[in-house]
């Protein structure tokens, strides 16, 4: 047997190449690939610039599919339906020990790695290693297992630590379960960490698949959700998810706006920013209301440019609390499962998933994507794409 995975060799190529079929050890399961969601891949398309764990062969950090193969002792079985968590953590550090996000197990060398530049052609300083195979990255689960292929998921059969996998209850389907990393899944536990309750106003801004996943958190926790927007496609979207104020941001009086739909608090209690640029990240931070919070999801791949805070104005005399993530954390998965199962939500991931594509199609995919209209884009490995 063979293992299909998709590449991007050159900014606007994609080619999809055959490569041995993956091997797993102990702690591992292998895992037949049904639908491997697009994260920020577009842009690797677009630029040819990566996120340090990836290069043009290795792929993809999101999915879900059947387990195919097991090896002994594991607490998992042929057959099972998972989801397949980003990452690769250690399991032994505090923030794994906490269960707290893979995304910031201490095996990630981020102290070493500048997201500035290609991180994937650095030397990791810690032992001379491409940064790519840092202990912490899906590289090192094939450098693990001794395989040639299967550790990244835009692939047909993906390795997957048993730490990473959880079992898709029966009444979930692999389409609504496949938005359970980067969009429903990596806001989840910003939502959730910023405490979000019923009758709270919240502004999401910047948005895209993140921002959907924003919106149907703050929605699913009976929040009052404000858009700052003017992609009218994805502003469509937002109103049929049960979005009710939408503010342009180009607006001379957006401000007054948000003062005026939140009364004497002039502003909200939850800020969230999903694009990663600093217009939006500004006009984010002026939105929220003294004592509130704001949690940044969005980030450019190789962006050097800093958000400039007056940290007077802007944080120190109104307290509001800053800060960011882009994972849900390990104890967080059981109440994102679900989540996902409520009916409503269901719905509302029904109008965030705009296109499918097989992967030999990726690149339709990917110019979905950069066209901005578009929410969340699945591709299927196996090609068997239901549109």
């Amino acid at each position: 047997m063979e293992n299909c995975t998709l590449s991007i060799p050159e900014p606007g190529k994609t080619e999809v190449k055959t490569k041995p079929y993956p091997k797993i050890v102990s702690g591992h399961v292998l895992v037949k690939v049904m639908i491997a969601p697009i994260c920020i891949e577009h842009q690797i398309y677009r630029d040819h610039l990566f996120e340090w764990h990836e290069d043009e062969d290795h792929l993809g950090h999101e999915g879900v599919g059947e387990i195919v193969e097991t090896t002994a002792n594991s607490e998992f079985k042929v057959g099972d339906r998972v989801i397949i968590y980003q990452g690769n953590p250690c399991g032994t550090c505090f923030v794994c020990e906490d269960g707290l996000s893979p995304t910031h197990c201490m095996a990630i060398p981020y102290e070493s790695i500048d997201s500035g530049g290609n991180p994937h052609e650095q030397l990791d300083v810690l032992d001379g290693r491409p940064a790519i195979e840092a202990s912490g990255g899906m590289k090192a689960i094939e450098i693990a297992n001794g395989s040639e292929s299967g550790g990244f998921g835009f692939s047909q059969y993906r390795i997957a630590p048993e730490r990473m996998v959880q079992k898709i209850p029966g009444d979930l389907s692999f389409r609504h379960a496949a938005m359970a990393n980067c969009s429903v899944g990596c806001t989840y536990t910003g939502v959730e960490e910023c405490d979000v309750q019923e009758g709270d106003t919240v502004l999401v801004s910047g948005v895209g698949f993140i921002g959907f996943g924003a919106i149907a958190n703050a929605l699913y926790r009976g929040a009052r959700v404000i858009v700052m927007g003017r992609n009218e496609y994805r502003m469509d979207i937002c109103r049929k998810m049960g979005v009710e104020h939408i503010i342009d941001p180009d607006d001379e009086d957006w401000l007054e706006q948000i003062h005026a739909l939140t009364g004497d608090k002039k502003g909200c209690d939850a800020v969230f920013e999903c694009s990663g640029y600093p217009f939006y990240q500004k006009r984010t931070l002026a939105a929220a209301r003294r004592y509130g919070k704001m949690y940044m999801f969005g980030f450019i791949v190789g962006d050097n440019n800093p958000l400039p805070i007056h940290l007077l104005d802007e944080l120190h005399n109104r307290h509001v609390s800053l800060t960011g993530g882009h994972d849900v954390q390990v104890n967080h998965r059981p109440g994102l499962v679900k989540m996902l199962q409520d009916d409503n939500v269901k719905r509302m991931l029904d109008l965030m998933i705009t296109h499918e594509f097989n992967m030999s199609d990726a690149d339709k995919g990917f110019e979905a994507c950069l066209s901005k209209k578009a929410g969340k884009v699945f591709l299927y490995p196996h090609e068997d794409s239901p549109r």
